[in-house]
């Protein structure tokens, strides 16, 4: 604020005319119009008399443009980040894919452990533990990936899904391992994903994980 836009400021908010101001002053109402304008300035004395008819300091009549740039400006609040749905997208399939094919390698690796004549059993449990190491970490990250629901109603209800959904996924293992289904059973682990990416996650879940 310059200095004549204050002194018209402190005036009007004093309830005081120009004519009011210029006869406490001993000078002209041109002369204070013209302050007020910018198109002349007070002399010094005259800025002492303004402050006292205002009733504020010299300092804060003068120094009211100065007062004002120094003062930091305030910084506008950064943007948040829009989040990356087509990475959260891409997160959520891939641990799916990765269950339903780790799973689909327990199945295969435990019904081959059924068979009594069936060497190297030790190391195919070995094999089996690590197996279901992997498909306990992908289970956790498939769980991990509801942190991006913020809506905390919607994501009980996606838990509960999800966790209906590695239901069925394991009573589809189980059948393949006690029937022999071998690629008919990873074709059902997989049909069941499918079915769990492009209809149940949209439908039910408010997840778009497609176009």
């Amino acid at each position: 604020m310059s200095l004549g836009e204050n002194i018209r400021k402190r005036r009007k908010e004093r309830k005081l005319s120009q004519e009011c101001v210029a006869e406490q002053l001993g000078v002209s109402r041109q002369a204070v119009s013209k302050w007020e304008t910018g198109q002349s300035e007070p002399t010094a004395g005259n800025l002492i008399q303004l402050a006292e008819i205002l009733e504020i300091s010299l300092s804060e009549l003068v120094d009211a443009e100065e007062t004002r740039t120094d003062q930091k400006p305030t910084e506008p609040e950064r943007p948040k980040k829009a989040p990356n749905l087509i990475l959260r997208a891409n997160l959520i399939k891939l641990a799916v894919i990765m269950q339903a094919f780790v799973l689909f390698r327990c199945t295969s690796t435990l019904y081959q452990l059924r068979s009594p004549a069936f060497p190297d059993k030790d190391l195919y449990r070995g094999a089996l533990i690590v197996l279901l190491i992997q498909l306990a970490l992908c289970s956790l990250w498939m769980a991990s990936n509801h942190r991006y629901e913020s809506d905390l109603h919607q994501r009980r209800k996606n838990v509960w899904i999800e966790f209906a959904y590695c239901c069925v996924q394991l009573f589809v293992g189980l059948l393949t391992v006690r029937f022999g289904l071998g690629l008919v059973g990873g074709a059902l682990i997989a049909a069941v994903a499918i079915v769990y990416l492009l209809y149940i996650n949209p439908r039910f879940m408010s997840r778009k994980l497609t176009k």
